[in-house]
């Protein structure tokens, strides 16, 4: 089962993500407001509304959306809600939408999060794919494409990557050496695998200025 998350992060690309190809579509508080400009209904809300009005909520519930709705003060951001509503639901890959921004803070709690379920999780837009290796996964790629694999969460051991520029083979990825930024892959699949920790891996769909 495959799900799509969008959060209230920037989103040109909106439109064009097909929600034909998920199951369960889940708007992450502010995010929400995307659906209603667009005229479209999620399956489930999650999110503590601080980003919506009264208005936009009622709106959902009469067009049939199911609203879970959480007090503001709570201990868990609404994104890790939401991925753990998707996985309590049988969602076995998940890809999140309309993510990036200026909250820096955010997108790392939301790279933690990804790498902290033991289901696929996948953050998408037009300009860069983000996901977290904890075993081994083999990657689509494109010759020339720049990508960076760094460790998070601690440092990465036995890491090995394979159809890149710069190759390595059960290697250790320390924290405090940020080594794996700026690779470039070389072959239509790559393959990243670690033995014990996890890396981050970023795919720059488009070149990062």
């Amino acid at each position: 089962m495959r799900s799509a998350l969008f959060l209230n992060g920037d989103c040109e690309d909106f439109e064009s993500v097909d929600l034909e190809d998920y199951d369960l579509i889940i708007a992450v508080d502010g995010g929400a407001k995307r659906f209603l400009k667009a005229g479209l209904v999620p399956d489930l809300f999650v999110g503590d509304g601080d980003s919506l009005d009264e208005s936009d909520l009622n709106e959902l519930k009469a067009l049939g959306c199911e609203v879970l709705l959480f007090p503001k003060e709570k201990d868990e951001i609404d994104t890790e809600l939401a991925l753990r509503k998707a996985i309590e639901r049988g969602a076995k890959e998940i890809d999140i939408f309309c993510w990036m921004g200026e909250r820096l803070d955010m997108l790392l709690a939301l790279m933690y999060l990804m790498g902290s379920f033991n289901v696929k999780i996948t953050a998408k837009s037009r300009k860069l794919i983000v996901g977290v290796v904890s075993t081994e996964l083999e990657l689509e790629a494109n010759p020339n494409e720049k990508w960076s694999i760094i460790p998070i969460a601690g440092d990465a051991y036995g890491v090995t990557l394979k159809g890149f520029k710069y190759e390595i083979a059960n290697k250790n990825m320390p924290c405090d050496h940020p080594y794996g930024v700026s690779n470039i892959a070389i072959l239509p699949r790559v393959k990243i695998s670690v033995e014990r920790g996890k890396v981050a891996y970023f795919r720059w769909l488009k070149e990062p200025s």
